[in-house]
């Protein structure tokens, strides 16, 4: 039984409640009739037969040491809220060199298996991933190098994944990048490869990425001064940032009102903060 991606979600949920014993799928069990007086349908019955005869050619596969199936069924596994069987089958695919198991693993310890995080563990599975290309094992691979978590502090490994991980489109490791290379930790200071990278990230919702690109517009660091684009990214932060930066970005606003009202470009400025807002909202992400 092949399943399609765009199935793949309710399927999952379907086998997860298989294998929890959730469904019923003989009709003796479930009786002539539904719950609500309405008959079986037949139909349903032979898809729940279908799913499982595809669960178990599934869990032969994945004894056998295929490492799709093993990912896939620690997939079911977690789904049906048992961590402890997930984990297993999750190893066995990541050992076999699934990547896509090895970036779960590291996620869900990350997350907290139990309660607290393991940060040692989510390293050693992010960095078997990161080795094969992962973008986003290479940006959390960094992460932790930065912070020492998981691992030894160690800022070249760190500026190493990170830049890996921006090329591929990782926006926080972009900021990262755009970080070290306004401070010259790890590179040379560098203001306009610092502004090449914090655009990236700025324009994929990042907004502390949005508060270094407005930095350098206001300052003319790395990039022509331009008051309305500064204006236009304050107000962005202003909108979405952390209380810090948020009232920094409305303070940096308030000086530039006159100077722009001067010129006057108050008012486009304010038309095209309203556009960066609409535009450059956060995204929702996984665990980078």
């Amino acid at each position: 039984m092949r399943i399609k991606g765009c199935h793949y979600a309710l399927v999952l949920g379907i086998l997860s409640l298989i294998l929890s014993g959730c469904v019923a799928t003989k009709k003796q069990e479930l009786g002539e009739d539904s719950s609500f007086g309405q008959p079986i349908d037949v139909s349903r019955q032979d898809m729940l037969g279908g799913l499982q005869q595809y669960l178990s050619q599934l869990q032969n596969q994945g004894n056998a040491g295929n490492q799709q199936a093993q990912r896939q069924m620690g997939e079911i596994f977690l789904a049906s809220g048992d961590k402890q069987k997930a984990i297993q089958w999750l190893k066995d695919a990541a050992n076999n060199g699934d990547v896509d198991a090895q970036v779960k693993l590291g996620d869900m310890y990350v997350n907290g298996m139990n309660l607290l995080p393991d940060y040692a563990e989510a390293f050693v599975w992010y960095k078997k991933a990161a080795e094969k290309g992962n973008a986003h094992a290479q940006g959390q691979v960094a992460s932790f190098y930065l912070n020492g978590k998981g691992t030894a502090y160690n800022l070249e490994q760190s500026i190493h994944w990170d830049r890996l991980a921006a090329e591929k489109g990782i926006a926080k490791s972009q900021n990262n990048l755009g970080a070290a290379y306004t401070h010259g930790e790890g590179v040379k200071k560098n203001a306009e490869r610092a502004v090449y990278w914090y655009s990236k990230a700025a324009n994929q919702g990042i907004t502390e990425a949005q508060f270094n690109l407005a930095g350098s517009y206001y300052l003319g660091r790395g990039i022509n001064k331009n008051d309305e684009l500064a204006y236009a990214w304050y107000a962005t932060v202003a909108e979405y940032g952390n209380a810090e930066i948020a009232e920094t970005a409305k303070m940096v606003m308030k000086r530039l009102v006159p100077s722009l009202s001067k010129v006057g470009k108050y008012a486009s400025s304010k038309k095209l903060a309203q556009q960066y807002i609409a535009t450059y909202a956060p995204k929702k992400s996984v665990a980078e």
